[in-house]
């Protein structure tokens, strides 16, 4: 079953979930597919990783806020201009009330997870005791990253004892929730703000702050948690028991997936034990083994888990140690930390090492519309949601929503003919040694053609390009961004020419790289939703350039038209934030900027056994995809 295309496998799990249940046997010829017709139909496992969050954590209500040291806590959003007003309306209706703004004690930053360490948390419910605080109010939740972050002051609060309340708009209420159940918050408590923060005037955030805000900040701070309130909070807990089978038909089974929130809308293969047991075969790691308690959901997953989700993708089972690799790259902060955010930040992968040529992962034309490739990005998307607990419009919260995750393989060969090497091998693995890299991006496509073969002139296109794909549209978030730039090996062939590594192209890249000051600053002024906006433009433009390091650099050649030989300007790359693969066409010069978040890489595990595993199934020897050693 395994063997069969992809297109051919997907016809069928969309042919048999159209059917009635009971009438899939009719759409089974031969040995295409395994489902019983009989009474009963298969048993399908759970894909859902386990929960940690037990609700275990409620800080009793205030009778009242008089004489209460009161924290109002968070930057994000125009807290600038809700909390002092929310301050003002605290003293006025209770004078002997103390109130703390952010400045005066901080903020504890997202909360990093059951018995992880995080100094920010501790600094800040040390303030918290140090200044006698009874009760927290946090906001501005208006973006998937700020929520979690905001919520988190509140989840330090609740564990001293202390109740609290955070401020969300309509869209991140949900998010905000699910973020305090999964700190194991009995029933998290939000004062849901009536429209976009930063779509509002500064009159209408203080007529919302007034007449919506305070009267919901007040009742969740004195008003005791009801028994229906936890109730209503646990069942946002998880969407199933770990141990829980759904039993019918293969209509019924993606019927009922996809009611529980187990899909990503589209037809999944049954995960049957006996489907699983060949996917665990493929691992040297025992199935119960834990890959660790994945964010935002808090799950435990284990390697059983791992292979449900392979099976319910349609990925064959010998693809099972590179979906290990990346459910392992989940743990890692730096790759997972933009995930929920409203910009949309895509999920993808590529994998290095004789496995990737050996599985054929595609470096080539078409890269990820092959067929492996695709496999595995679909794996990406269930993994996503039934392992880390990511759901759109609920924990993960792209505004437009999200392309299918892809995967990608680096053309190693060409690389290293070019005096380049392999992405992993930069890393300081080596050149035989296969591994994943999880990484994210905000973008796909668009990609530009060099119309010349002088490295130095395609250096300054990158350049160019990378000024134009930066963090957020027009360049206006955080100042450096992760780049993974992909080019085709007779582009790479003009830069190895004037480059003789990757890392000196990186080096050219950061010095050349540079918008103008003032372009930067309208950006970051106009276009930064969850920037403080209080100063004149002006005024902004200087603090920038004080931060960022402006200087009168040369002109950049795409600028010239400007007649200036200098430009006040500042930098968009750092060194150590740029990936740069050789993939793609081998008869097209096609290079693309990707920006994104932070990368992971895994070393790729493979059973002792792994020749005589895939032996059977038609794959040459590992050994026989090494690339020689030089």
């Amino acid at each position: 079953m395994y063997q069969m295309s992809m297109l051919k496998r997907m016809m069928v799990v969309l042919a048999l979930a159209l059917v009635p249940a009971g009438a899939a046997a009719e759409l089974c010829p031969g040995d295409v597919c395994a489902v019983p017709a009989a009474a009963g139909g298969e048993v399908a496992l759970c894909p859902v990783g386990e929960s940690t969050a037990a609700p275990r954590v409620q800080a009793a209500r205030l009778d009242t806020l008089r004489g209460k040291t009161i924290a109002l806590v968070g930057g994000s959003f125009m807290a600038h201009v809700t909390h002092p007003e929310l301050k003002r309306l605290i003293l006025a209706e209770y004078p002997d009330a103390r109130v703390l703004l952010l400045s005066e004690i901080g903020s504890a930053g997202p909360w990093p997870g059951e018995g992880v360490h995080s100094a920010r948390q501790e600094a800040f419910a040390a303030a918290l005791r140090e200044k006698g605080v009874q009760a927290v109010v946090s906001g501005n939740g208006g973006c998937g990253l700020c929520t979690p972050k905001e919520m988190g002051s509140c989840i330090a609060a609740e564990r001293l004892g202390i109740p609290s309340v955070m401020i969300a708009g309509p869209g991140f209420a949900v998010q905000a929730r699910q973020v305090g159940l999964a700190a194991g918050l009995a029933a998290p408590r939000v004062a849901q703000y009536p429209g976009a923060f930063s779509g509002d005037t500064r009159e209408q955030l203080l007529e919302h702050t007034r007449r919506t805000l305070w009267p919901q900040i007040k009742k969740a701070l004195t008003q005791p948690v009801s028994a229906a309130e936890k109730e209503e909070n646990a069942r946002l807990v998880s969407k199933a028991g770990a141990a829980e089978q759904i039993r019918g038909s293969y209509a019924d089974i993606n019927r009922e997936f996809a009611a529980r929130g187990w899909t990503d809308g589209l037809p999944i293969i049954p995960p049957t034990e006996e489907r699983v047991q060949e996917f665990l075969r493929f691992t040297p790691l025992a199935p119960e083994e834990s890959l660790g308690v994945l964010p935002v959901g808090q799950r435990r997953v284990t390697v059983r888990h791992v292979a449900i989700n392979g099976v319910m993708a349609g990925c064959p089972p010998e693809y099972m140690p590179l979906l290990v690799a990346f459910v392992q790259s989940m743990r890692n902060g730096y790759f997972r930390r933009t995930l929920p955010s409203t910009h949309a930040w895509n999920p993808y992968c590529w994998v290095n090492g004789p496995v990737a040529r050996q599985l054929g992962i595609s470096h080539e034309q078409g890269a990820i519309s092959a067929q492996a490739n695709a496999l595995i990005g679909r794996f990406i998307n269930l993994a996503m949601l039934n392992l880390g607990g990511y759901y759109p419009g609920e924990t993960r919260m792209g505004t437009f929503g999200y392309l299918m995750p892809w995967c990608l393989g680096e053309d190693e060969k060409a690389a290293r003919d070019m005096g380049w090497q392999p992405y992993h091998v930069q890393l300081g693995y080596g050149l035989n040694e296969n591994t994943l890299t999880a990484a994210s991006a905000l973008c796909w496509g668009n990609n530009m053609a060099p119309a010349t073969t002088d490295g130095r002139q395609i250096l300054q296109l990158l350049a160019w390009e990378a000024t134009e794909k930066q963090q957020f549209a027009l360049g206006s978030g955080t100042p450096f961004v992760y780049r993974t730039f992909v080019v085709t090996p007779p582009v790479a062939r003009c830069l190895a020419a004037s480059f003789r590594s990757k890392e000196a192209l990186e080096e050219a890249l950061v010095a050349a790289a540079r918008v103008p000051l003032d372009q930067r600053a309208y950006a970051h002024y106009y276009a930064n939703p969850g920037s403080v906006v209080r100063d004149s433009l002006a005024q902004h433009t200087a603090k920038l350039a004080s931060a960022e390091h402006a200087a009168d650099a040369p002109t950049p050649p795409w600028l010239a038209w400007s007649g200036k030989k200098t430009l006040r300007s500042v930098p968009v790359m750092q060194r150590g934030k740029t990936a740069i693969l050789v993939t793609g066409d081998a008869a097209r010069n096609k290079a693309m900027c990707l920006p994104g978040g932070g990368t992971a890489t895994v070393r790729i595990l493979l059973p002792d056994q792994w020749d005589a595993l895939v032996a059977p199934l038609g794959y040459a020897p590992l050994r026989s995809f090494y690339l020689p050693v030089k």
